[in-house]
């Protein structure tokens, strides 16, 4: 009899695991599919229902916004379909979850998870002067229900002047009025024996790294008592509102070190004269830049530049910058830099009465510059000093303090003089905290120092006095360098009171 042997069949132990683990996936899944909720009555939740976007410039995209969506039901939903309305024809751009698109089918949300959503909206031109809505909603279907989030943006039109990263010449003797703002891209210039006219009311927004560029020319600033002329940043976000360093021009240059070539980029005035004369800002509001206004040397004997009834505030580095210049200003009020309010550098010729230069400044760091800088020499290349000359420069019946002034080592008030006795300058009637010497009659005249002024409200900005005493009222100088009105265009009780306000501001 012949016998067969049946050897016993071996089965691979990692297959029967891999069988297991696909056995145990599948039967995961269809647990999970099993647990989405069908049920009609599940809605999602948003962290906003509408989102609205502020003043958007035509042709300029939106600061992005962000959408959370939850699901707090105790069960995961699928979302059948997610769509932007408007579609690829909306102003309006979203993206789900890191992917872009207008329509998102069966996105699935965990329970008690949730998905971001980030916005964004760019305005076609409306052609006509006041702002216009731009509106879109984004709908959600769940297990057969709707909901909606509204879109809605602020739109409006304007002139737009330049290109981003770009030079660009104006037409000579160009005019900007009110009718839409301006939006400046890049440097705008204003080429010799050309002026720049900006007449009452007139908005200007600049953006990042732009700005006015004088080159031998003019500039007009025609503002009025409650309708000045405003230079601000392009970023109309309620965040934005008092953020220092938006704009103004930068320039890049290359230098070589020990490793090699370097890049860097240094910051000009948003508004910046250079062998100018005879320009002329009155009434008007520039804020939230690097540096406000640089006037560079002036080759006439004329003021390159009359200030008068303006205020520069919010400057991540300096609100007027000199340098060789002449300058002239009444009733202004440059508050609130990042280094200093005012520095008058490399000689020239300053004349200001009846201002105020408050630096109480808060926007990140200990600020290391006094709020006043006047002095008359630089070191050149070589680092050789180079002196020159301060011509008929005077301040009178001003303020000049801020928030460092607590600091025993800190002035608010510096004065750096070379060759003092070829120099001409003087301070009369004016409130200053410095631990310099100011007993030589000859450049300071009934100062008074170290006596912090009642403002009103400094770290709200508001800088009018509140007490009315001998301490703060302006001496008389002379009556052709009194202004007749002050900066809130109230009548001086001559002299008055030192600095820009003549009242409390109630």
């Amino acid at each position: 009899m012949n016998f067969r042997i049946f050897a016993p069949v071996k089965t691979d132990i990692r297959i029967l695991f891999l069988l297991l683990i696909a056995a145990l996936a599948i039967g995961l899944n269809a647990c999970r599919k099993n647990n989405v909720s069908t049920d009609p009555g599940a809605r999602l939740a948003f962290s906003q229902d509408t989102v609205f976007f502020d003043t958007v410039f035509a042709t300029i995209g939106s600061t992005t916004k962000a959408l959370r969506i939850y699901n707090n039901n105790n069960r995961p939903v699928v979302v059948s379909n997610v769509e932007l309305e408007g579609g690829v024809n909306s102003p309006y751009r979203i993206n789900l979850d890191g992917i872009p698109g207008d329509n998102f089918t069966d996105v699935e949300i965990a329970a008690g998870d949730s998905l971001w959503m980030f916005i964004e909206v760019t305005v076609d031109p409306g052609n006509i002067n006041t702002p216009f809505i731009v509106e879109d909603r984004i709908r959600f279907t769940t297990n057969g229900n709707e909901q909606s989030v509204e879109l809605v943006g602020w739109g409006q039109d304007a002139h737009f002047h330049g290109g981003p990263g770009a030079l660009t010449v104006l037409d000579c003797n160009e005019v900007w009025n009110a009718d839409k703002p301006h939006v400046v891209y890049g440097i705008v210039a204003v080429d010799e024996g050309c002026n720049l006219t900006i007449n009452e009311g007139t908005q200007v927004y600049c953006h990042a790294r732009s700005g006015i560029y004088v080159f031998k020319g003019t500039l007009d600033v025609n503002g009025a008592h409650m309708n000045e002329v405003v230079f601000q940043g392009d970023r109309l976000e309620p965040d934005f509102n008092d953020l220092p360093g938006q704009w103004g021009i930068e320039l890049a240059f290359e230098f070589e070190t020990e490793f090699g070539v370097e890049q860097a980029t240094v910051a000009r005035g948003g508004i910046w004269l250079m062998e100018s004369s005879g320009s002329e800002i009155d009434w008007a509001i520039i804020k939230n830049g690097n540096i406000g206004v640089q006037v560079d040397t002036t080759g006439t004997s004329g003021d390159a530049l009359q200030l008068r009834n303006t205020i520069i505030q919010n400057m991540g580095v300096i609100g007027l910058l000199g340098q060789g210049a002449h300058i002239s200003g009444e009733n202004t009020l440059i508050a609130n830099c990042g280094q200093s309010c005012a520095a008058f550098t490399i000689g020239g010729r300053y004349q200001f009465a009846y201002s105020t230069f408050a630096n109480y400044f808060t926007g990140g760091g200990n600020r290391q510059s006094p709020t006043f800088v006047l002095n008359n020499y630089y070191f050149d290349v070589n680092d050789v000093l180079q002196v020159r000359t301060l011509n008929n420069t005077w301040f009178h019946n001003c303020i000049i303090y801020g928030n460092n002034a607590a600091l025993s080592d800190f002035n608010e008030f510096f004065v750096d003089i070379e060759q003092e006795q070829f120099q001409d300058y003087r301070f009369e009637f004016c409130a200053v905290d410095t631990d310099q010497d100011l007993s030589d009659p000859l450049r300071f005249n009934q100062m008074v120092n170290g006596v912090n002024p009642p403002f009103v409200a400094a770290e709200a900005a508001d800088f009018h006095l509140s007490a009315s005493t001998s301490t703060w009222n302006a001496g008389f100088v002379s009556p052709s360098f009194t202004p007749l009105q002050d900066l809130d265009a109230l009548t001086r009780n001559l002299p008055g009171r030192k600095g820009c306000y003549e009242t409390d501001g109630d």
